[in-house]
């Protein structure tokens, strides 16, 4: 067998454990026949080790190394002793389980070594037991290096606690469950409240009350009765000057020194809650502000409207009644309601571009000429540069803009083509001619609803959206359009005509 002098390693035979666990080791041996012998039972074990073999201290010294898993130790070597080099191994700091694996040991011997801090020890001829040994002082270690993280984590957070503790600027303290009274408190608590440690500690809240409000005091009592814990309840509380302050008070049970307490935290809101009430008020002025202003825009609008109705005689009345019934069916196919107010804009403005068309066309009694058309048909156009500027109409431009725009591309003035036309100008266009087709006209009179609504059957898919045309047609005849200026208007005709 050769000497395993240096490092060397151990490989497992090919019927090893499965995921064998690797071992870097440190054997302080001074035979390497015996060094290999431990090797090669480790290895029967289960373990696959690095490892390096020494027998005297300056050797030792060089090779102990934090990353080292084990040390197995002869107890008495010539140049050296594994108490020496256990010594050695904790005045370096190292917590490397260490295990006393020699040939003869007395039993004081035996029981100096583990006073002395070795994990184990076993004589040369009972091997067999190194395995479990080896495993028994690795799973302590892992034990020893899970509580000292657990205790560098408890230390952190209790300095970050601390820390926190006296310079947050909120009311901090913690109080006794059994009597009430205060533990300790943070500078916080006395910059607040104005009552100091000397005040505080010691005292139960008999002897002065923080809370302004009785209610408060017992909603708060009987959060912690039932649950344990209070978290952002707002409360008024008194200042050791009698003036009252506005807070959030947090708070829930902890072990204190085994005693069980209570840490409340309270955050002062006062200016925050000043602030909410003056933003309160602020919001009421502005939306008071803005619904004047609302109004004052709508009835500008609604007035531009009857400016053209009165300025083309031929129409008026229809932009109210379109208005209204475009508003309606709009409403019935779902449209949301922060849309519905630029489609009643829209509707109000619809023909705002002929205040651009001179009289001569815009009043001329009979039939325009070629000329004549083009200039008319250029209102929406006349719309557009006439509302896009003003901001809060160019949401409403979709209608003034393209409700002559047919569904199959040849309306005017942009020839959009089917959803190239936006939705509330599909909609407005079933009804505004819904309504000029039942209304009299100086040149006709008011066609009967059986007839318009055949056209506007027929005109679906050519001038019309088809779904919409299909939507129009069920609504109307379910009766949903009677309370309609345009129909209300119809019937009078109609009985008129029969008289």
């Amino acid at each position: 067998m050769l000497a395993c002098t240096g490092y060397c390693s151990t490989r497992p035979p090919k019927n090893a454990m499965p995921e064998p666990i690797h071992l870097n080791i440190l054997v302080l041996e001074d035979r390497p026949v015996d060094a290999e012998l431990i090797l090669h039972e480790l290895k029967r074990s289960g373990y696959i080790s690095t490892s390096r073999r020494v027998d005297t201290e300056d050797d030792y010294l060089a090779a102990l190394d934090p990353s080292l898993d084990i040390i197995l130790a002869d107890y008495s070597l010539p140049q050296f002793t594994a108490m020496e080099a256990l010594l050695l191994l904790q005045q370096r700091g190292l917590d490397i389980p260490f295990i006393v694996v020699t040939g003869v040991m007395t039993d004081e011997s035996a029981v100096e070594t583990m006073k002395r801090g070795a994990a184990d020890y076993l004589l040369k001829d009972r091997l067999g037991r190194l395995g479990q040994a080896v495993q028994r002082a690795l799973q302590e270690k892992r034990l020893r290096d899970e509580k000292r993280r657990s205790e560098e984590a408890l230390r952190l957070s209790e300095d970050k606690f601390s820390k926190a503790f006296r310079i947050s600027p909120d009311a901090i303290s913690i109080t006794r469950l059994a009597d009430g009274s205060y533990v300790e408190i943070n500078d916080g608590f006395t910059h607040l409240t104005g009552f100091s440690p000397e005040e505080v500690v010691g005292k139960q809240p008999g002897k002065f009350n923080l809370w302004a409000t009785v209610d408060d005091s017992r909603r708060f009592l009987a959060n912690m009765n039932t649950s344990g814990e209070v978290t952002n309840m707002e409360g008024y509380f008194r200042k050791k000057d009698g003036t009252h302050w506005i807070g959030l008070i947090s708070a829930r049970t902890i072990e204190v020194n085994n005693e069980l307490c209570a840490i409340n935290i309270i955050r002062d809101i006062t200016e925050r809650k000043r602030a909410e009430l003056d933003l309160k008020r602020a919001h009421e002025d502005l939306a008071g502000a803005y619904k004047a202003t609302v109004e004052a825009y709508e009835a500008t609008i609604e007035g531009w409207s009857r400016v053209l109705d009165l300025r083309d005689k031929e129409t008026e009345g229809h932009t109210q009644r379109v208005t209204e019934a475009t508003v309606n069916l709009a409403r019935l196919l779902n449209i949301p309601e922060e849309e519905i107010i630029h489609v009643r804009r829209g509707a109000l403005l619809h023909d705002i571009g002929k205040m651009a068309i001179p009289d001569n066309i815009l009043q001329k009694p009979g039939p325009l000429n070629d000329e004549e058309w083009i200039e008319m048909r250029r209102h929406p156009v006349f719309a557009y540069e006439m509302l896009h500027p003003i901001v809060y109409l160019r949401r409403a431009l979709d209608i003034p803009y393209c409700h002559h725009e047919r569904w199959d591309g040849s309306g005017y003035p942009r020839g959009l083509k089917g959803e190239e036309i936006p939705l509330p100008a599909r909609i407005f266009s079933i009804v505004d001619v819904w309504d000029a087709l039942l209304s009299n006209r100086p040149y006709r009179k008011g066609l009967t609803e059986e007839y318009v609504l055949e056209y506007i059957k027929r005109q679906s898919g050519t001038a019309f959206d088809p779904r919409l045309v299909e939507a129009f047609l069920d609504i109307n005849l379910r009766g949903l359009f009677r309370d309609t200026q345009t129909s209300q208007m119809s019937r009078r005709i109609t009985n008129k005509s029969t008289e």
